[in-house]
């Protein structure tokens, strides 16, 4: 054998299997980390929490979010794979759920500063609230024009800040 087989194509031929490995658990993980953000999407178009009151396994209150990543699973066999199996991250925690809610603000607060920038005409609206807590909340809301003013008026929430005191001194 001596002279016959290359070391240098067989370390090449490893390192390209293990490049493939990694890029196929890449993809997997991607597409499970996918389906969990659309569960969290859903929970936000029709405004309902994603937490329960006990999200242990054997609660019945576990929340629409979990609920919604256990029905989904059952459609799809790589997510269920990836939560029966996955070691380090499962995205379903508290804070994994905070976090892809972070992520999710930056990309509507990007494309929102896009809009914004290319309106001619923008309209800032400050509003008070209070909110079920009882605590005073400013809410400011934008108002502009798409497509270079030729198009539709658009309404989106910018925030919602808490305000220490509601008079005009503090405002």
């Amino acid at each position: 054998m001596l002279g016959k087989v290359n070391i240098a194509c067989q370390l090449d031929d490893g390192y390209r299997i293990s490049i493939q490995r990694h890029n196929e658990q890449v993809k997997k993980k991607r597409h499970s980390l996918s389906q969990i953000v659309d569960c969290i999407r859903f929970c936000g178009a029709h405004e309902l929490a994603l937490r329960g009151s006990d999200e242990s396994a054997t609660s019945l209150q576990r929340g629409v979010f979990l609920d919604l990543v256990d029905q989904f699973s059952f459609l799809d066999s790589q997510l269920a794979d990836h939560l029966s199996n996955a070691q380090v991250a499962k995205y379903t925690s508290k804070t994994s759920q905070n976090e892809l809610l972070d992520c999710m603000l930056a990309v509507y607060e990007q494309k929102l500063a896009e809009e914004v920038s290319q309106a001619p005409f923008v309209a800032v609206q400050a509003d008070e609230t209070t909110d079920v807590s009882c605590v005073s909340q400013c809410v400011i809301v934008l108002q502009y024009l798409t497509n270079g003013g030729c198009g539709d008026v658009v309404e989106r929430l910018l925030c919602f800040s808490p305000l220490e005191d509601r008079t005009a001194k503090h405002s």
